[in-house]
């Protein structure tokens, strides 16, 4: 059983939105659950913990099925289709149903996707485990992001200092293979594209970007709405890239969003993490 059918009391249940992704992006996801069933055999709709609706489910023949609220306004339809249901409300923290959708996706991944063959040495780990804890300490607490997660380096070493991290990528293989080697948790991983990041994370204290790159003059366009986002959603932020121009680009872009950035070289590392942009 999901965690998402364990919050609604049911058996069995599906999402209307066949990915993460489409929380945001998917249209008219509305219409879709209108359709699912004309006069539906129940519907239950979840409200967070100061009221705010966060998601729809009706059940449609033998199924459940439903619809995200959690980035987007409930329709005057769906409304509607519950009245017409004479639904049943349910209540859970924000956090808890965001969780929840996280893994019932990542579930998706780590079932269709295979995972992509894995890189890292336990010397590479070690010295980006140093790095954070010169910059930051060897304990920390409360969100953090990890931007461009890949297999996820940064969520392992952040939890390892205490944080509580979400790991965003927009390869499937790379997170498959996160989840997998057990650096990502299932309820920590979102299939998005990083730089509109800020459509479906929350503000955090902590924020890595673990080799961003490679980045060139050609690739700036993709590059800096990706560092705009994390520098604007984390209090602190900390980017590794593989050149000292790369780093100047880093710091600059922050800039714009308001967040001043120091660079330092990293002579633990001469190619992946070699310049490091923190603040």
């Amino acid at each position: 059983m999901s965690l998402l059918s364990a919050i609604l009391e049911v058996d069995k249940f599906r999402l209307l939105e066949p990915d993460y992704a489409s929380l945001v992006n998917n249209g008219e996801p509305g219409v879709l659950i209108c359709d699912a069933e004309p006069v539906p055999k129940g519907a239950r709709l979840l409200i967070d913990e100061d009221e705010s609706p966060l998601l729809f489910a009706v059940k449609s023949g033998n199924e459940w099925c439903g619809t995200s609220w959690l980035f987007r306004s409930p329709t005057a339809g769906e409304f509607s289709l519950f009245e017409a249901a004479d639904g049943d409300i349910y209540q859970e923290e924000r956090e808890k149903v965001e969780d929840a959708c996280r893994a019932y996706y990542a579930e998706i991944i780590r079932t269709a996707i295979p995972p992509a063959g894995d890189d890292l040495t336990a010397d590479r780990i070690g010295k980006v485990r140093d790095l954070l804890h010169e910059v930051w300490g060897p304990s920390i607490s409360g969100i953090a992001l990890d931007a461009c997660a890949g297999s996820g380096i940064g969520s392992m070493l952040l939890n390892e200092m205490g944080a509580s991290p979400i790991a965003y990528d927009n390869d499937p293989e790379l997170l498959a293979l996160g989840l997998s080697s057990g650096r990502i948790a299932p309820t920590r991983l979102a299939c998005i594209d990083a730089r509109i990041a800020s459509a479906y994370l929350p503000d955090a204290k902590y924020g890595v970007g673990i080799m961003f790159g490679q980045m060139y003059g050609y690739t700036q366009d993709i590059w800096r709405p990706i560092v705009e986002e994390l520098a604007g959603i984390t209090e602190n932020t900390l980017i590794t890239v593989a050149t000292e121009e790369e780093a100047r680009w880093v710091r600059d872009w922050a800039k714009d969003v308001g967040k001043t950035l120091d660079i330092m070289e990293n002579t633990r590392d001469p190619i992946y993490d070699r310049w490091v942009c923190f603040g």
